[in-house]
């Protein structure tokens, strides 16, 4: 009996291919993640305004009394701008006339 070695082939497995529809999942959640947080980030940082306006009145009540009917009462009142920023009246300025009040 002669001493021969055998020669064994080693047998590799076949690569596991995994479904494409796992890598979708899985590159849909890391850009969500990224995502999430650079807009974590960037409201964390935002720039703050320059400033806001603030309109202030001298007399928020105005009571002109009894008055005859058709009577014109004039009344005058300021507005002031305390805030920061310029002060903008957009459109007309409307007038609310409460009857009784």
């Amino acid at each position: 009996m002669s001493k021969r070695k055998k020669h064994q082939k080693t047998v590799t497995p076949p690569a596991v291919q995994r479904p494409w529809w796992l890598w979708a999942i899985v590159a849909v959640g890391v850009l969500a993640v990224v995502g999430g947080l650079s807009l974590l980030l960037t409201a964390n940082n935002s720039v703050p305004e320059d400033g806001t306006p603030q309109i202030v009145v001298d007399q928020t009540v105005i009571d002109e009394g009894y008055q005859k009917l058709d009577n014109t009462v004039r009344t005058s009142f300021t507005l002031r701008n305390e805030g920061d920023a310029p002060l903008q009246i957009l459109g007309e300025p409307q007038v609310e006339l409460v009857e009784g009040c």
